[in-house]
Formats: C-alpha cells, sequence, structure tokens
C-alpha cells in the first residue's frame, strides 16, 4: 500500500470536508474513491481496480 500526498484549495477542502460529514465518511476515504472513479475514467484501471499494464 502506498500513501499520497495533496494540497487542496481551502474551497475544495470545505466542500470534502461537507461531503464526508454528510455520508459519515472520513476525508482521506472520499478522496481515495475520487482518485479510483477518476483513474478509471481514464481508462486505467480495469474493474477489477487493477492496474493495466502497457
Amino acid at each position: 500500500m502506498g500513501y499520497v500526498r495533496y494540497k487542496l484549495p481551502d474551497k475544495t477542502h470545505k466542500i470534502l470536508k461537507n461531503v464526508g460529514q454528510r455520508l459519515d465518511m472520513k476525508e482521506s476515504e472520499i478522496s481515495r474513491l475520487a482518485l479510483m472513479e477518476y483513474l478509471k475514467s481514464l481508462g486505467v484501471l480495469h474493474e477489477k481496480r487493477r492496474l493495466i499494464r502497457r
């Protein structure tokens, strides 16, 4: 497992925090899910969340 650090603008962080509170989820979990969905949309991930080797 790896760790990712990132910096969000204050406005984006507030949105993330609000979504987390409404869904009763941690900010890190929402960020992880968003990253996974983004990678899927780029075609980098299979449905089983394994990286496609090119």
